[in-house]
């Protein structure tokens, strides 16, 4: 089971109607991101293109970036436990993109950093809850 984060360019109103949506800029051309995120995060293994893999202590993170060459978003599919927002942050930070939790449609909000751990913990204690329910 992975908390699943979206990575995009502009933040998405939820409340807006979908008519008012300005549209979402792609975050750029896959091999330009790909080199970016590479340069940063030298344990990213990216041998295909359309998903890297790295892991960090305690966790391991997979980034769906897809198969076409201009890319919107792209998923991280985090699994595990330790600290990971140093690195969800940095993706964030390098691509100047935001960070969308999927898990309850919020956004990632870095300069809080006890917020954005909240999160991921949350997601964590979710996750061992449903584990623990099916043994």
């Amino acid at each position: 089971m992975s908390w699943d984060v979206l990575i995009m360019k502009e933040k998405y109103d939820f409340d807006a109607p979908e008519d008012k949506q300005p549209a979402i800029p792609p975050l750029g051309q896959r091999d330009e991101i790909i080199g970016k995120l590479t340069s940063c995060i030298p344990e990213l293994d990216y041998r295909d293109a359309a998903w890297g893999f790295m892991n960090g202590e305690g966790y391991s993170i997979e980034f769906n970036t897809g198969d076409e060459e201009t890319v919107d978003s792209i998923m991280l599919h985090i699994r595990g436990g330790g600290t990971v927002m140093d690195t969800i942050q940095l993706v964030c930070d390098t691509l100047e993109a935001y960070a969308l939790n999927t898990s309850d449609g919020s956004y990632i909000n870095f300069e809080q950093p006890e917020e954005a751990e909240q999160s991921w913990e949350q997601f964590q204690k979710y996750r061992d809850q449903v584990i623990k329910e099916f043994k």
